[in-house]
């Protein structure tokens, strides 16, 4: 597999900005050109990047798989996934050799190696550019971008097909690619690709320095005023820092995760959506999204329609209410004000649909936004690594801080025991990152032996297990053309 997707050629890009960019790619053969040719000025490089962010919105990638679709399925939210004539039925039950799951992990494979290849590309020839080419910071944010989003990849792959690093830090995993050839890449360890994709992230962080999105005293007319505002849509340098942390929890490096998750959560360009934007009576117009907090985010012009295309109907992805009003606590006092139960999903016929993403009009600001990491994680690694250190009253305090965010009135006690604690943590992540494909890694990163799916009856809870399998295996073609695999 891999030795097909190497030959693939730079993606020709003809676009220029992000709101129009619907027809900027043209990958069939009779466009492929060679990289250099592509890279002769500044424009080229700013085209190729944005055709980066454009190609991880595929639908098989985070414009679907990777955040409400696969990766939710595979973290039980759905109760509506039940039919055996279900699309994502299979994926429920980690049936992964059916063939709507092999295609659906086939296609995660190929293309977001695709995007590493352009990356690759970009990178490569970046390194080898002159600085006179670029105008401005344009050189360090473009290479800074280009590193974080190929260690940003390499890490979601590793999260999918790779074994948790608690289970076995020392098993074959996937490839690192940062070469553009046809020969066959052999498969890292989960250690070696977490180093790997830590020294890329060094590399962004140094360039990104001089990221506009960090507070300096210089005016906001030293930046190019096109190509550097919005950097909620470019991998910045605090989604730099709170890749970061995720990795440095992931290798339960608690000390380092803190200090890289407290540079997010002392920065002061992300902050905590204003209730008055989220509880508008015109639900046309409200911030479901929280899109201050959005750490970094892809822009996905029909975002509406594919999200409203799966969050309706007898086969859409929905929960019934029992489960819904359990995964937010309606039955305790003080958290039935949820924003995210009241303004993130809505009531249809007996069950509940997500409606984060489900927007027809209102603020463009609110608009088009798939969020891929936001500012709560930050306080939650922190609160984990606070926890492992033995600190529950700091973990505490981290959490309080996002629920007091999410209008959840009685605070955690600071007396917690570590086991009450961890469960708090997990009932955060469960309520924070509904339709963005998170709890499933964080399932697999700590190893639960059982998922579980709470449903509620007044304040009787029953609680429900699935014994989950958390390693995709690798495509076919990767397995007989390149002699491997990763079990």
């Amino acid at each position: 597999m891999f030795q097909k997707l190497t030959k693939i050629l730079f993606v020709c890009i003809f676009g220029y900005c992000l709101v129009s960019c619907s027809d900027w790619l043209d990958i069939s053969p009779k466009t492929e050109i060679k990289a250099k040719d592509n890279f002769q000025d500044e424009q080229g490089f700013k085209d190729a990047l944005t055709g980066v962010y454009l190609l991880m919105t595929q639908q098989s990638l985070y414009g679907r798989e990777l955040t409400f679709g696969f990766n939710d399925v595979m973290a039980q939210y759905y109760t509506g996934v039940y039919a055996t004539s279900h699309s994502y039925y299979h994926a429920k039950s980690y049936n992964f050799t059916e063939a709507s799951c092999v295609s659906r992990i086939n296609a995660i494979w190929l293309n977001m190696y695709n995007v590493i290849a352009n990356l690759n590309e970009l990178i490569i020839n970046i390194e080898d550019s002159d600085k006179a080419l670029f105008t401005g910071r344009n050189y360090d944010l473009i290479k800074g971008e280009a590193y974080g989003l190929r260690a940003f990849l390499h890490f979601d792959l590793l999260r999918l097909f790779g074994k948790s690093y608690i289970v076995d830090s020392q098993s074959k995993a996937i490839p690192w690619i940062n070469t553009v050839s046809a020969m066959a890449t052999p498969l890292s360890t989960v250690e070696e690709i977490l180093n790997l994709a830590l020294s890329d992230l060094q590399t962004a962080e140094n360039s990104l320095l001089i990221d506009p999105v960090i507070a300096t005293n210089e005016s906001n007319d030293s930046f190019d005023s096109t190509y550097e505002r919005d950097r909620c849509f470019k991998f910045n340098y605090y989604a730099v820092k709170l890749l970061q942390a995720r990795i440095y929890l992931y290798k339960k490096d608690f000390q380092r995760a803190t200090e890289a998750a407290e540079a997010v959560i002392n920065q002061e360009v992300f902050y905590w959506t204003p209730l008055g934007e989220i509880n508008n009576s015109d639900s046309r117009q409200r911030n479901s999204v929280f899109s201050e907090e959005l750490v970094f985010t892809l822009y996905i012009s029909n975002l509406n329609e594919i999200y409203t295309s799966w969050f309706t109907g007898n086969y859409g992805l929905y929960m019934l209410n029992e489960n819904y009003d359990a995964l937010y606590e309606l039955y305790s006092s003080g958290l039935d004000h949820d924003t995210r139960y009241e303004f993130q999903s809505a009531n249809y016929d007996d069950v509940r649909f997500s409606t984060k993403l489900k927007q027809t009009a209102g603020i463009t600001a609110y608009l088009y936004r798939m969020p891929i990491m936001r500012l709560s994680e930050a306080y939650y690694i922190a609160a984990e690594s606070a926890i492992n250190s033995g600190n529950t009253a700091l973990a505490a305090k981290y959490l309080n801080t996002v629920r007091m965010a999410r209008q959840i009135e009685i605070p955690l006690s600071e007396t917690l025991s570590r086991e009450d604690a961890e469960n708090e943590l997990y009932k955060e992540y469960a309520k924070e990152f509904f339709a963005e494909g998170q709890l499933f890694y964080f399932f697999k990163r700590l190893n639960y032996s059982l998922i579980p799916i709470r449903s509620a009856n007044g304040q009787s809870i029953t609680v429900s297990y699935v014994v989950p399998s958390y390693v995709l295996p690798l495509p076919d073609d990767e397995i007989e053309y390149g002699g491997r695999n990763n079990e």
